[in-house]
């Protein structure tokens, strides 16, 4: 697949399309939207309003643990395609940016939890 779609406008318009029809059962209703790419409108966004698996599970370090890096690492890897997942913890949105790469710095790696039960350690357990 490397081969026969190395980065492009194509290659990143056909990730977004192929996630919104393919994986809505994985990760909810979602929709391609636009962004811009040295100076061109691409459709290269995936706009997810309610993360399945975030809601579900209610918990950012399984979001950004279990879902966000594995994803981005797998897409590049095994696909060559650059993808930044944006989650966004307030309304549980996310969205996944083809042809982009992520920061080294990613500001959701440093979400605090949601619960104050997660940080808690129970030494009766």
């Amino acid at each position: 697949i490397k081969i026969l779609l190395p980065p492009s406008t194509f290659s990143r318009e056909y990730f977004a399309a192929f996630t919104t029809i393919v994986f809505p059962w994985l990760i909810g209703r979602c929709e391609v939207r636009k962004s811009e790419i040295k100076g061109k409108s691409e459709k290269n966004v995936v706009y997810i309003p309610k993360c399945r698996f975030l809601e579900s599970t209610n918990c950012v370090g399984m979001c950004t643990n279990l879902c966000k890096i594995p994803s981005q690492k797998f897409i590049q890897d095994s696909f060559g395609m650059p993808v930044y997942m944006v989650p966004n913890f307030e309304d549980m949105s996310c969205e996944m940016i083809f042809g982009q790469q992520p920061p080294l710095d990613d500001p959701a790696l440093k979400q605090p939890c949601y619960h104050k039960s997660c940080n808690d350690i129970n030494p009766s357990m």
